[in-house]
């Protein structure tokens, strides 16, 4: 174990200046912002990467509006449906078309009223779109790409059976993201669990490493597992775990995507949180389970997602358990240690890849990153391993 690296004094946003400034997250994605089951006929409210947005459908459209009526700063979530096709304003009835955010009336000042369809009271709308039993809206400042781009395939598959849950929650996103890129945390905190009552869990492990994937859109996280007890000099044997503890006995595979996505391969569905920004201090926990089946097999699945899934993982794991942590958390100043290469590599990977750099900028950041040891960008594994390394020291 002598040739492992040292922990390390580094602070938490030392050399990632993108990533410190994302306190409300990145700009230039498409995000889950909720259930499409939860979106009914009247507006609802929600905010991503820190702008209050308006949701309502209209017809069979979803549409996304900025939540506030020039007038006077009301949200428009607060206002009626007096019109096909508009929201008016609960205030003075300021009414707005939404597909395109334009004044149509000022109901309170006439049909003549002369403000009607000027640009200075136009409301800013966003692209939205309802994908896979979710609306997902755009907030950004470059013209929007496909939604294909940032919802993963996996959803997509014309058997796919997707169940989301999404919730607010407390605590910055960058934490969440961490806490599900962090493998260390689950051989500690996750131990004890009912989801995980019979698994053999690892000691801990070595050699962990994020590696990028050949399309470059994920980090695919990479490490050796020691299992059994251990001694630990000066305190004693770990762990202590149970006869019943059988299954398992490998390392679930894991991997990382912008703008905050976690990937956990289970043995026969899988696993996506997106962690939604919504401001410095809250998030959206998005936990979607993907299985593809048909027929009785996708009613099995909806079954077993909520009645075990649900509760047990969803709920009593990520909830209670990785939700605490997430709120509680004061960082910085932190000090890392060996397994946190995967939580460096990863800030690393937001501050060169994250949209919103143009060309020179992206090449300049880039070749900087990679003078100072953060090759992880270059998708060479050896490489990646030693510029995560190289923070911890």
């Amino acid at each position: 174990m002598d040739e492992r690296q040292p922990a390390s004094r580094a602070s938490l946003y030392r050399s990632w200046p993108r990533y410190e400034a994302a306190d409300k997250g990145f700009r230039n994605y498409w995000y889950p912002a909720i259930e499409s089951r939860k979106l009914g006929k009247k507006p609802m409210a929600v905010k991503v990467v820190g702008e209050p947005i308006l949701l309502m459908r209209d017809g069979d459209k979803v549409r996304a509006l900025h939540d506030r009526c020039p007038h006077r700063g009301v949200p428009l979530s607060a206002g009626r449906n007096e019109f096909p096709g508009t929201i008016s304003c609960i205030y003075h009835g300021w009414t707005y078309r939404l597909a395109d955010g334009e004044l149509c009336a000022a109901l309170t000042d006439g049909p003549d009223s002369p403000i009607c369809g000027k640009a200075v009271v136009r409301v800013k709308t966003y692209p939205v779109e309802e994908r896979a039993n979710i609306i997902w809206v755009y907030v950004g400042d470059q013209p929007a790409p496909p939604i294909e781009e940032d919802v993963p395939e996996e959803f997509l598959a014309e058997d796919a059976v997707v169940i989301p849950m999404i919730e607010l929650r407390k605590g910055d996103w960058r934490y969440a993201m961490e806490n599900a890129v962090d493998e260390a945390h689950a051989r500690y905190l996750h131990r004890k669990t009912p989801f995980a009552f019979f698994r053999l869990f690892p000691a801990y492990q070595t050699d962990v490493q994020m590696v990028p994937s050949e399309d470059g859109k994920w980090l695919r996280r990479l490490s050796k597992p020691v299992f059994g007890p251990q001694n630990y000099p000066g305190v004693g044997t770990w762990p202590r775990d149970g006869f019943w503890r059988k299954a398992g006995g490998q390392v679930i595979v894991g991997k990382a995507r912008l703008p905050g996505v976690f990937y956990v391969g289970h043995k026969n569905w899988q696993d996506f949180q997106f962690f939604t920004p919504v401001d410095e201090q809250h998030h959206l926990m998005c936990q979607i389970a993907v299985r593809r089946t048909k027929g009785l097999g996708a009613l099995w699945w909806k079954l077993r997602v909520w009645s075990y899934i649900q509760l047990f993982h969803r709920i009593m794991l990520n909830r209670w358990e990785d939700g605490f942590i997430v709120e509680a958390m004061d960082c910085p100043p932190e000090r890392l240690f060996r397994p946190d290469v995967a939580i460096v590599a990863w800030r690393r990977w937001c501050d060169l890849h994250a949209r919103g750099l143009d060309g020179e900028r992206a090449a300049k950041a880039e070749a900087e990153a990679e003078d100072g040891g953060a090759s992880v960008a270059s998708g060479d594994a050896a490489s990646s391993q030693q510029a995560s390394k190289a923070e911890l020291t």
